[in-house]
């Protein structure tokens, strides 16, 4: 069936080839058509940059679609202990607008096969979550995840005010360690978004909202000796074991939904835009025969705020952008166990609840984001000169309840980047190298940790001192394009490889580093 979906996407996507090396938004202002177009459109239309699919049908370019594949790889010294020291990823991308009188449509599919090194304590291919009651091992050895990934979007223009839209996005993936306990993983999930806007002319206002849910179905099995234990983590260091496993199983399923509003106004020379946004996320750790036993439910709610500020001066752009979200985490830790219950002649299972404690471990994500940007075009639409900087602040706060007897910590960073990018061009060439560079600095932080039977006390002083680490960083990209004017298919070609580096000298986890590399090349048509 994935088979047949990937054959299918790619025959959209080639219907959808469009034309014309160049495209114009709905109020005139014109950007390149080659590969940069997708970068900066939600600076050229900043309603695309919003969760509401109908912004579609503010779009006014015709079609433009976009192919590449590329390769990621880094080696991290500065991570969270359940996160991988190395991972590298191929993958690639197709993506494409189209429009068909009255309706637009935008189509993604991706496909992605990774390898993570040097995994710890986590067997569920979550690298980046909120929850606390994650399952693993001690046993560091490859893992891979091989996923697929489609998007769409449809608007339709109801009349001169009203556009109406549904948005959906779909992953699935499947991963496994070659290493006894051997996990094997089966993950998907789906999200619907529909949306509306509605034009008074200079004000719009749009309203959005999307359903979603997750799975992570995680097996874990045995091949060699039978003496392998895992670790059902509680938060901040916290487990239970299951001791001398031959097989295993756990169930991550997740269900969520959200809530956006978005308002803009339009001026002569000035745009601004805001959205606020509410999402809500619960994510139940489930065991046992059919997955009966609960040993953690995880609550997330989400609450964010970005707008942005543009003023135009003939071919340049002064833009100002500001994020900002509040996270609130909330984990319920339970006990249960199944027992059989003999009634004579026959014999049936039964679940008793041993412990139910809500709000055991409580995590707080406070952060924000503050930057301008300065974009210059040249007379052929091309972006010649870009830079600005920006200003981060963080806040977080994780805290395993009663506190007298457990624990917690908490970190305040501030942190700045600069940034330029500039265009040469060569003939028909162009060619755009880019640098950045960023420090993170700690304004302050605390902990109190008590060490239990069942308590691994390096990984939460090690997350501790990532989390309040001083970090330089450093970034060089260079963006290489060939436009094709006169191709009725292919309009341009680029090539994109890009690195970081960051050092964390003198952390209290010592002096640690990490890179990362990227090389991307495609073709727009």
């Amino acid at each position: 069936m994935m088979k047949n979906l990937t054959v299918l996407l790619i025959l959209i996507y080639l219907v959808m080839a469009g034309s014309g090396s160049t495209f114009a938004a709905a109020d005139t202002t014109a950007v390149p058509g080659g590969s940069r177009a997708f970068d900066i459109m939600p600076f050229v239309l900043p309603w695309t940059g919003t969760s509401n699919p109908a912004a579609l049908s503010e779009t006014n370019f015709g079609n433009i679609s976009l192919a590449q594949a590329g390769y990621t790889g880094s080696d991290d010294e500065i991570r969270l202990i359940q996160q991988p020291v190395q991972s590298s990823s191929y993958y690639a991308v197709t993506k494409g607008f189209m429009k068909l009188g009255r309706v637009s449509l935008f189509g993604e599919f991706g496909y992605s096969n990774s390898g993570y090194r040097g995994v710890n304590y986590n067997g569920t291919m979550m690298f980046d979550t909120y929850n606390p009651y994650l399952v693993g091992d001690s046993v560091s050895a490859r893992q891979t995840r091989e996923q697929f990934g489609m998007e769409g979007k449809l608007s339709y223009t109801v009349n001169d005010r009203i556009n109406l839209a549904v948005g959906a996005e779909y992953i699935s993936g499947v991963g496994a360690k070659q290493k006894d306990p051997r996990n094997k993983n089966t993950i998907s999930s789906l999200k619907v978004t529909p949306g509306i806007t509605y034009d008074l002319g200079k004000t719009k206002v749009g309203l959005s909202g999307s359903v979603y849910t997750t799975s992570n179905e995680m097996s874990y099995k045995v091949e060699g000796n039978w003496n392998q234990n895992l670790f059902l983590f509680l938060g901040l260091g916290y487990f239970r074991q299951e001791i001398n496993i031959s097989s295993y199983s756990q169930w991550y399923t997740g269900n969520g939904f959200a809530g956006a509003l978005q308002a803009s106004r339009e001026g002569d020379d000035l745009y601004m835009i805001a959205e606020v946004s509410y999402d809500h996320y619960t994510e139940e750790a489930l065991s046992g025969s059919s997955f009966r036993l609960i040993d953690g439910i995880t609550e997330t709610d989400d609450i964010s705020l970005s707008g942005m500020l543009r003023l135009e001066r003939g071919h340049a752009f002064h833009i100002l952008t500001v994020k900002g979200s509040l996270k609130a985490v909330s984990g319920d830790e339970i006990l249960q166990r199944s027992y059989k219950i003999n009634k004579g002649t026959y014999t049936y299972d039964s679940l008793a609840t041993v412990s139910w404690i809500e709000n055991k471990q409580m995590i707080t994500d406070l952060g924000g984001e503050l930057k301008y940007t300065r974009m210059v075009y040249d007379n052929d639409y091309n972006v010649d000169l870009e830079f600005g900087g920006a200003l981060q602040v963080g806040y977080y706060s994780t805290e395993h309840f009663p506190v007298q007897s457990y624990g917690f910590y908490n970190t305040f960073n501030l942190g700045g980047s600069l940034f330029a990018r500039k265009l040469l061009k060569g003939g028909r060439l162009l060619i755009t190298p880019g640098l950045e560079a960023g420090y993170r600095m700690n304004l302050g932080s605390d902990i109190s940790y008590i060490v239990q039977t069942l308590s691994i006390p390096a990984m939460v002083y090690h997350d501790y001192y990532i989390a309040k680490a001083n970090i330089i960083s450093a970034s060089a990209s260079v963006r290489i394009e060939i436009p094709f004017s006169q191709n009725k298919f292919v309009k341009s070609l680029f090539l994109i490889p890009q690195g970081r580096y960051a050092a964390a000298p003198g952390s209290e986890a010592g002096d640690l580093s990490g890179y990362l590399i990227d090389v991307v090349a495609g073709l727009t048509f």
